[in-house]
């Protein structure tokens, strides 16, 4: 009979199913032989954005392996498959930008940037801010187009992101067809190029480079101009980190005179490191003025400025760089009798259930004036979910071309590449009334939508103030 000749060719009949009508088991598929390999990669390739995010569960809920070689072995594998998902994501990331760009030229919009906006989107995917979102698109580019052999390499797991990153960085700056045969050269199985550390890769890679465009380094030094840029950001509460990329003939001038002031004798009541002379060195030719004396600021206060006393717990904020604790605010605002403070104090309030600072508008276009200083201070950084860049530009979140007004509910503070992105066909962004702290709503072209709700103030009121330990 034909049912019973299918029964019996099933590979599932019989013990491959523990009871009657249930799924069959673990270790009833891998009696029967099942590849189970091959049916975890179907059911992925079925399943799609579900199959992606079961396989991470699964990876997640796996034991720990308690044996030291396993749990290296386990360390190993792990890595690539974290290479390999990079190499998922490069290729989607790619696949993404290029349907935009297909649907925007076919329907004749954005002609000169058909792919506006798209880079803010994948940063808003990745959860990471507009200019590491660009970066990674930027590289996933040129793996995808340039260097097939490294991005397959990433797939098998064979190499790290760590060192692709270094052949993109390594080739970038190169013509199309040398980049490829450097990365055919680093695969053509003569070279082991990727067995001793970045460092020898960068230097075999920088070695091609040189030899098949010798005027490559002259590029590379007018690049060096062009590139060049110094800037800063709080990392804690008592902490600004600096970095820059300066030209030769800019950088080796500034690091000779830290280095002349470190190597420089100083008294035996001087007890700073040579660390230390570095950076009051840099502090004092960049400010003019003598590490350890006051320097102009201004404080901006959420709070009543009558009680910002000795006794005082309320934190001072810093426009564009955090906040400070009440004490620090005191010894700024007191400054040094040899050097007075000179300080500007402005008061700012807050509703004390919600944390949220008191409106204002305007009936100009521009946010100028209280409101400007009014919105820098409500949102901090950059209103855009994940950047945390600094405030550059004051937006309208419904565009003024669309009836927006310049009210503080109708306010965002952003970067200049968030302001810029929203401005893509299809981006829209609208405010939310009633949510406590200001808040709007960002649609983004691929129809995803996130909210953007304001840092709540730490306003030195309320049953949450001071904090209390649990």
């Amino acid at each position: 009979m034909a049912t019973a000749s299918s029964s019996s060719s099933n590979p599932l009949h019989g013990t491959a199913m523990s009871t009657a009508g249930q799924a069959p088991t673990y270790d009833a598929l891998v009696l029967a032989g099942v590849d189970l390999d091959a049916m975890v990669a179907e059911h992925v390739s079925r399943t799609g954005i579900d199959g992606i995010r079961c396989v991470a569960s699964a990876v997640n809920a796996a034991p720990l392996h308690e044996g030291t070689h396993p749990a290296i072995e386990s360390l190993g594998a792990l890595e690539a498959l974290k290479t390999a998902t990079w190499a998922k994501q490069v290729a989607q990331a790619v696949a993404f930008e290029d349907t935009v760009i297909a649907e925007r030229v076919e329907a004749g919009t954005r002609k000169n940037n058909p792919a506006w906006g798209t880079r803010g989107e994948v940063a808003l995917a990745l959860h990471v801010s507009p200019d590491s979102g660009a970066s990674f698109m930027n590289n996933s580019r040129l793996l995808a187009e340039d260097l097939p052999s490294t991005l397959r390499g990433m797939r098998s797991g064979l190499i790290t992101f760590e060192q692709a990153l270094v052949v993109v960085s390594g080739v970038r700056d190169l013509r199309v067809e040398n980049r490829q045969l450097i990365d055919a050269l680093l695969w053509n199985g003569q070279q082991s190029c990727f067995e001793a550390g970045t460092a020898m890769l960068r230097d075999r890679i920088h070695c091609w480079a040189l030899a098949l465009e010798p005027k490559a380094a002259a590029d590379l030094e007018d690049l060096a101009i062009k590139r060049r840029y110094f800037d800063g950001y709080q990392i804690d509460d008592y902490t600004v980190k600096f970095g820059g990329r300066l030209p030769l003939e800019q950088g080796l001038p500034m690091l000779q005179a830290i280095r002349n002031a470190v190597d420089k004798p100083r008294s035996a009541e001087d007890d700073r490191s040579r660390a230390q002379v570095a950076a009051d060195t840099a502090f004092e030719k960049i400010t003019g003025t003598k590490a350890g004396d006051s320097v102009p600021v201004e404080l901006l206060l959420v709070m009543n400025a009558e009680n910002l006393t000795e006794d005082a717990q309320h934190p001072v904020l810093v426009p564009g760089h955090g906040f400070l604790s009440a004490a620090k605010g005191l010894e700024l605002l007191a400054g040094s009798p040899e050097n007075p403070l000179d300080t500007w104090l402005r008061n700012l309030y807050v509703a004390p259930e919600t944390g949220k600072l008191v409106a204002m508008e305007s009936t100009g276009r521009l946010f100028t004036g209280q409101l400007k200083k009014f919105i820098k201070v409500r949102d901090q950084y950059c209103r855009t979910p994940f950047c945390n860049g600094r405030i550059q530009e004051l937006d309208h979140v419904v565009q003024v071309s669309r009836d927006g007004k310049t009210t503080e509910e109708n306010s965002s503070g952003r970067c200049k590449r968030c302001n810029m992105t929203k401005e893509a066909p299809g981006w829209k962004e609208s405010p939310i009334s009633g949510a406590g702290r200001h808040a709007f709503e960002i649609t983004t072209p691929s129809s995803h939508t996130y909210i953007s709700m304001a840092p709540a103030q730490i306003n030195g009121s309320g049953p949450q103030w001071p904090p209390k330990r649990l």
